[in-house]
């Protein structure tokens, strides 16, 4: 670059500095640009939160008491409703008034806001604190017709002020009556909710009523939305038995999951009833007309972060007025999870109760409750019942146990055979040592399975008392010995901190429990041959961990169940000593077999095995 090509640029460069500071804005321009720029922010701050609180100023003008206002005033706020709500503008303002009916076992809270009840307290509950039980109450639930007004968008009728028909009353025993609260639009129309209150019943009866109101009510549906509250001792175990169950025509009985976030969508069926349900309480909606089809469900536990609350639930369900004015009657239910009282309703609405599936519900429906049931007549307490209930069962059961026992008496006493056989065959082929140790079982007429037949007998008895005592409302609140609630936890200690899998306690029960099984599964598998394999692990090892393993498993479960399985150990452990001791006799065994297989040596082969080897050779194979 020469001499002048430098000059040049320097020029410009300086031509560009002085045009920069000769334009600059003086301190007054850029102060007021400020302005400007701060005061358009500001204006899109006031129409945001303007538009937001469109809604909540509206519900404030319609709670306004017009009694203190000119005639002016009252005329702006009514063509601001009108504005907003159409034909129902005259029930969008409003004062809210609670209505408070009590039965013998219920009290229950209606508001003229929606129409609905509110609040639901079961009289004869208590929380684990002694608290009154409220199954829900206006900051927990909502209830309401939700529909789109064309031209101006969706409404719900939870957010209108109906008329009503009574005050508070109480009732008791059969009396009845009907409370009925009215939603008045212009032009005559109108939504109906009348509901039939019982006196000794957790049972509320519902019919909602459309009157005209084609053009302003469209694509109706019922909106339905709990929290559950936090009512038992232990929130985890509570939230692991809440969720929305439900059955739809045609179906069994049906749920959402347990343990996590889930939903469903009903599709060409409708809906026979559905359920909000918590450990031991439910909301339940029992249609008496065709309603469901195309609903939405959706449930989730609540964390850690929410203490108070355990489940959300939440029902949308399509409504279809087409069919006359009645566009909805059913029956609501605010009670207990009790076997006996939802039994009586049929329909498979006692399945809120998770008894288990199959065999293990009818067990514990046909057995294990009708016993309970029976026990429960005689006055004792539950712990009593308990062990009474236990007896009875082994009781039953001792000719299972027995003929296990007298098979494993019969595998300990061909052991000395069955080792000559693999020793024999230790070097030759698998195969070969198979068929010795089967001819070997055949001729004493011994079958190493039959000792599992009792004991797949026995698992349905097991596995329906692992759902029958956490499931069982009649143990809620119920003390024996040191464990003060027999369908939670019990603690004898609790720890400084949370232990991940174990829990922030010490369980008696579950102990005691976890001890009783490692003594049964010493004394059971010192009487059972051991035929370790190569390759194979310690059966005895594995056996033993279990126990350990238990005390992690049920430190947080009922505790009347790890009492129930802690009897049956101890019961299990006297049996095999009675069985031993008294109806076992090995030589007598021993010389049983050997005289099966002289029986069997002058019986030669039967006709099923001769056709056997008939066409093992027919095959070109060598049965020998």
């Amino acid at each position: 670059m020469d001499k002048n090509s430098i000059i040049g640029l320097a020029l410009i460069g300086l031509l560009l500095v002085g045009y920069s500071i000769y334009t600059q804005p003086s301190d007054e321009e850029i102060a007021a640009q400020q302005k400007s720029a701060d005061s358009l922010a500001a204006l899109e701050v006031e129409k945001a939160a303007t538009q937001e609180a469109v809604a909540a100023s509206l519900d404030e003008i319609a709670k306004v008491d017009t009694s203190l206002l000119d005639s002016a005033s009252i005329a702006e706020i009514d063509n601001q409703l009108k504005t907003r709500y159409g034909v129902l503008a005259p029930a969008a303002a409003g004062q809210e008034i609670k209505t408070t009916i009590k039965t013998d076992v219920l009290e229950l809270t209606f508001s003229n806001k929606g129409g609905v009840p509110v609040k639901a307290n079961l009289l004869d509950y208590s929380t684990y604190d002694s608290l009154p039980l409220i199954l829900f109450d206006e900051e927990t639930a909502r209830l309401g017709y939700e529909f789109t007004y064309p031209s101006l968008g969706n409404l719900n009728t939870s957010d209108f002020y109906f008329a009503q028909s009574k005050s508070d009353f109480e009732l008791s025993g059969e009396d009845s009556k009907q409370i009925a609260f009215t939603l008045n639009m212009e032009g005559g129309r109108k939504i109906e909710n009348i509901y039939t209150i019982n006196g000794n019943s957790y049972e509320v009866g519902i019919e909602t009523r459309f009157t005209d109101v084609d053009g302003v009510v469209t694509s109706p549906k019922l909106i339905w939305e709990m929290s559950g509250k936090h009512n038992e001792k232990g929130i985890d175990q509570e939230r692991n038995n809440s969720t929305i169950f439900y059955k739809v025509e045609g179906d069994g009985r049906d749920y959402l999951s347990e343990t996590g976030e889930d939903d469903d969508e009903i599709e060409n069926k409708d809906l026979q009833w559905l359920a909000f349900k918590q450990h031991f309480f439910s909301a339940i909606l029992i249609p008496k007309s065709e309603i469901g089809d195309g609903a939405k469900l959706e449930s989730y536990p609540y964390t850690e972060e929410n203490p108070d609350l355990n489940q959300y639930y939440k029902a949308e369900l399509p409504i279809d007025p087409s069919g006359g004015s009645t566009v909805l009657s059913a029956d609501l239910y605010f009670g207990p999870n009790d076997y006996k009282i939802l039994k009586e309703y049929g329909n498979e609405l006692d399945k809120v109760i998770n008894l288990g599936w199959g065999i293990f519900g009818w067990v514990n429906k046909w057995v294990v409750i009708p016993i309970f049931d029976w026990l429960e007549t005689t006055g004792l307490s539950y712990g009593i019942i308990i062990l009474i209930l236990t007896v009875l069962i082994k009781l039953a059961l001792s000719p299972l146990t027995l003929k296990n026992y007298v098979s494993s008496a019969k595998m300990r006493v061909l052991k000395p055979e069955i080792d000559e056989i693999n020793e024999k065959h230790k070097d030759s082929d698998p195969m070969k040592k198979q068929q010795a140790t089967m001819e070997l079982y055949r001729k004493t007429g011994v079958s190493p399975f039959s000792g599992c037949i009792p004991m797949l007998i026995q698992l349905p008895i097991l596995y329906a008392m692992f759902r029958f005592f956490p499931s069982s409302i009649q143990l809620r609140h119920e003390s024996f010995l040191w464990a003060d609630d027999l369908s939670s936890y019990d603690s004898i200690y609790d720890l400084p901190m949370y232990v991940p899998a174990y829990g922030d306690h010490i369980s008696l029960f579950t102990i005691l429990m976890a001890i009783s099984m490692f003594f049964y599964t010493i004394y059971n598998t010192n009487q059972m041959p051991q035929q370790n394999q190569p390759g194979m692990p310690n059966m005895k090892v594995i056996m033993y961990i279990f126990p350990f393993m238990m005390l992690f498993f049920f430190n947080n479960f009922a505790s009347g169940l790890s009492y129930y399985y802690f009897l049956a150990n101890v019961f299990s452990i006297g049996q095999m000593l009675v069985i031993k001791n008294f109806f076992i006799d090995e030589e007598k065994i021993h010389a049983q077999l050997q005289e099966n297989k002289k029986k069997k040596a002058k019986q030669g082969k039967s006709r099923f095995q001769k056709k056997l080897e008939e066409m093992a050779k027919q095959r070109g194979i060598n049965p020998n």
